[in-house]
């Protein structure tokens, strides 16, 4: 990492603000970019001055790893919390409490200890009840369960201002070209639909209305809080958006004028009529196995109006949304995207809809990885024992009878185990077993495969069967599988822990065979002129290989990218 850089925390870096202020971020500053999900699952692409953490803030006990990590790049100057919970049930939910709370205040910890110069704590303006203008000194009171976690979080950060500098930024409601934000993606899909009643629906007066802001401005917003953080007070709280609101009735002249082309009369539904009208959309929706977005609770709002006065937060950064980027100025851009790309803007969509509360993947991940570390000597030298020993073993360890090519071809891999050097085969052991472990570590399946490209080609180059690679990484599988499969902790966790290693060997296995079949194809005698090649004398290349394995499985910890030098090879 470039130590020169200013270095910066970002949390929910998996998200949709997360994603886009990376983009904008990149080169900047060194990020360290906290999340639950993968790099690979939140489309991050890798970068020289980016390291991805996978874990969740809400657990204390992981934030000593993430602090060591941090320090071991240069530390950090600034923390930007964007993690938080949300769904649009408007019931308690678990994760208000462990994320929205518990992980600010873990944050807090952490960046106290790190000693940065400005903590920036997302909130929202949603947090503030409707009807009075909402400024910078409105109090964050509103009732529902998502505003009570918010404002939780920002007494946190006025707790810690003494130590950690704080900035709480109250967003307005954030959207992108593709919309992105789930009641506005409701809206356009009945008003865009063409139907004839759904093209016309308001709730109400359609007076109901919120400030929207471009999440390309939001970024833009952070980045001059940052810039503008050594001249602003230890604590202070901004308006991230527009003054003003947006209504519905705005918004549905604009969509009923793009997308029919007409002047639309809407049709205004009193409250009254609302309530049977949601329950019954409700039950078709649970009929076609859908979760229906449209709640009672919501009613309440209808006509509501939050308005923004963000006059002193333009005074203190000098910074104001760019009026092009407006939701009145880009609505015609969203259903642009939704006509023309209908299934991308469904998928981008459907996917703020369901939040995932858990991450399974990130509990059984964090219990494997570790096991699996611990348990490396032993499990290889297990495993190069069984190999080494007889035949008969291999049906012992698969744990499932073979047919007779299946048995040749692992006898076959066991005789070519057998006629290598003891270091060269302990070694090819280990490097495939390491390679298992930094997948699982790393959670990078296309890792696999390209080390796998690799490693199809080293036994060959050695002097060995070309097959020899695949098969050595179907035993060690079945072998781990059995290992692990009657844990009581992995019987606990979903997806199980066989499942997951499965999948992972059986990519690289994949990988290897078709790396072999193209070669083959390209040059029919490559595979002969390859095992006429004398077996190595030592194992300097193998280890070579397990190296910069071990290197990426340790940087994958803190979430370093990385390029694999033996591709480019």
């Amino acid at each position: 990492m470039d130590h020169s850089l200013p270095g910066l925390i970002l949390t929910g870096a998996s998200g949709f603000v997360g994603r886009n202020f990376i983009k904008a971020a990149a080169g900047r500053f060194r990020l360290f970019c906290v999340a639950r999900r993968s790099m690979e699952e939140a489309g991050v692409l890798p970068e020289a001055n980016l390291r991805w953490i996978q874990v969740d803030i809400a657990e204390a006990d992981k934030m000593e790893n993430l602090l060591q990590r941090v320090q071991g790049h240069g530390g950090v100057d600034y923390v930007v919390n964007l993690a938080g919970y949300y769904d649009f049930t408007n019931q308690e939910h678990p994760e208000y409490t462990r994320t929205n709370i518990h992980g600010v205040k873990n944050m807090l910890e952490l960046a106290k200890k790190l000693g940065v110069k400005r903590f920036i704590f997302a909130s929202s303006q949603a947090a503030c009840p409707f009807g009075p203008v909402i400024n910078e000194e409105a109090p964050p009171d509103a009732a529902i369960p998502y505003a009570r976690s918010k404002r939780a979080g920002e007494e946190l950060v006025r707790e810690y201002a003494p130590w950690v500098p704080g900035a709480i930024v109250r967003i307005a409601a954030v959207f992108s070209d593709w919309c992105e934000y789930p009641p506005l993606y409701t809206l356009l899909n009945n008003w865009c639909s063409g139907k004839f009643l759904e093209s016309r629906i308001i709730a109400g007066q359609g007076k109901s209305a919120i400030p929207y802001i471009h999440v390309q401005d939001l970024v833009q917003f952070f980045l001059r809080v940052i810039e503008k953080s050594n001249q602003m007070e230890r604590l202070c709280t901004f308006n991230a958006g527009p003054d003003g609101t947006v209504s519905h009735l705005e918004l549905f002249r604009i969509a009923s004028q793009f997308s029919a082309n007409d002047h639309l009369k809407p049709w205004r539904i009193n409250r009254w009529l609302l309530a049977p009208m949601i329950l019954a959309r409700r039950l078709l929706s649970r009929l076609q196995g859908k979760a229906p977005f449209e709640q009672l609770w919501m009613l309440k709002y209808v006509d509501q109006q939050l308005i923004a006065d963000s006059s002193r937060t333009r005074r203190e950064l000098g910074w104001k949304p760019t009026p092009r980027k407006s939701i009145t100025r880009r609505l015609v851009f969203l259903i642009e995207n939704m006509k023309r790309n209908p299934e991308l803007w469904r998928q981008w969509n459907e996917a703020m809809l369901r939040k995932e509360s858990d991450r399974p993947h990130l509990a059984l991940h964090g219990l494997l990885c570790d096991a699996m570390d611990a348990a490396r000597d032993s499990v290889v030298e297990a495993i190069n024992s069984r190999l080494l020993a007889r035949d008969e073993v291999v049906e012992a360890m698969t744990a499932r009878p073979l047919d007779e090519e299946q048995a040749e071809g692992h006898s076959s891999c066991i005789r070519a185990l057998r006629a290598m050097n003891r270091d060269v085969a302990d070694s090819f052991v280990r490097l495939l077993y390491q390679l298992i472990v930094t997948v699982m570590r790393t959670r990078n399946r296309p890792m696999m495969q390209q080390y796998g490209h690799t490693i199809a080609f080293l036994p060959m180059t050695a002097g060995f069967c070309g097959g020899l690679a695949s098969r050595s990484l179907f035993i060690i599988g079945e072998f781990l599988v059995q290992r692990f499969r009657g844990r009581a902790k992995f019987r606990q966790v979903t997806p199980r822990a066989d499942e997951y290693i499965a999948m992972a060997i059986h990519m690289a296995i994949d990988r290897i065979e078709d790396q072999v079949e193209m070669a083959t194809l390209q040059s029919p005698s490559l595979q002969d002129e390859l095992r006429k090649m004398a077996p190595p004398t030592d194992n300097l290349r193998l280890e070579q290989v397990i190296s910069q394995l071990e290197d990426l499985c340790s940087e994958a910890v803190s979430g370093k990218s990385w390029t694999s030098p033996l591709v480019k090879g």
